[in-house]
């Protein structure tokens, strides 16, 4: 019975194991059950830390390798048409009235005036001026505005947008003194490209921060007549994970090419990380260089590293 209940424990902890790893897991911690005689339970409940340690230390392929966003072109394709859905959901398409601007109060006062002055006139057709229909495509609608009563106020999409952006960038200066924003180490050799060809993963990397936030947001305002709550949730943490995966997303790419590297490696052992070196190695498609991804931080290797390659590496 006690038997059936510890391997029970030690399956249920395996569903933490990423998939590659799980089945060597398993099959260390039911070896080692073997040999426990006294507080097996306590034995097998420890498998869940050990669990939590593989699932934040083992590199797994990148899931958006799944959804063909590999090129650059077609996850900033991707993005775009996902803040331009959530834009339209949240403010619909843009207007005439919201193209131009409104008229400013002198300017309404002297077309009412002079609406009025022609009413005042001679009608030669004998009709009522209200009933002119002349007359009533020249007086203009009210203005509207906020401050006077009996008048609704209409928002647009300024209104609605430079507020909750204003906020996406105060919570991300918050988020970068929490957790440091760093992309890896990148130094330059004689292999690397020119200074233009590597600044272009800043260009995609602000482009993609401004689409998924954009996105984020809309996505929020757009649930706000229909879940406030949730609304509020979603403009809060909406930009925040969506800054978080395009940091995540450029980390796992190509500095040349931007593409999302492939064919993940391990290297080495956690139990050699002293004199050598444990941890994940990736390959550009296109052979312009290697990442390595420590598996463990240590004191001479805290972040991953790019090493660019020789020219006869490229296809």
């Amino acid at each position: 019975m006690l038997r059936g209940l510890h391997l029970a424990i030690i399956q249920t902890a395996a569903l933490l194991v990423p998939a590659p790893e799980r089945a060597e897991w398993l099959a260390e911690w039911r070896a080692e059950l073997w040999y426990v005689n006294r507080r097996a339970t306590a034995f097998c409940l420890g498998s869940f830390s050990d669990a939590f340690w593989m699932k934040r230390n083992t590199s797994v392929p990148v899931a958006c390798h799944g959804f063909g966003l590999e090129s650059p072109v077609k996850c900033l394709m991707f993005l775009a048409v996902l803040a331009a859905l959530g834009f339209l959901l949240a403010f619909g398409p843009l207007s005439e009235d919201v193209l131009v601007p409104p008229r400013p109060a002198e300017t309404q006062s002297i077309i009412t005036a002079s609406a009025a002055k022609d009413s005042d006139g001679p009608n030669p057709s004998g009709l009522a001026p209200s009933s002119s229909p002349q007359n009533q495509a020249v007086n203009p609608l009210p203005i509207a505005t906020s401050g006077q009563p009996g008048q609704s106020w209409t928002p647009n999409w300024q209104d609605g947008y430079l507020g909750p952006f204003a906020l996406c960038l105060l919570l991300l200066v918050i988020f970068s003194s929490v957790k440091p924003l760093g992309l890896g180490e990148y130094p330059v050799n004689r292999y690397a490209p020119a200074a233009p060809v590597r600044s272009l993963r800043w260009v995609f990397l602000a482009l993609k921060v401004a689409l998924v936030v954009s996105a984020a947001v809309c996505g929020a305002l757009a649930l706000g007549p229909i879940a406030p709550p949730l609304a509020a949730w979603g403009m809060l943490f909406g930009p925040l994970f969506g800054f978080r995966w395009a940091l995540m997303d450029q980390r796992e790419r190509c500095p040349v090419c931007l593409r999302l590297l492939s064919n993940p490696t391990r290297i080495g052992d956690a139990s050699q990380s002293f004199l050598g070196w444990y941890g994940t190695e990736l390959i550009c498609s296109h052979g312009h260089g290697l990442l390595y991804v420590p598996g463990t931080s240590t004191s001479w290797h805290e972040s991953q590293r790019w090493q660019y390659l020789d020219p006869t590496w490229n296809t």
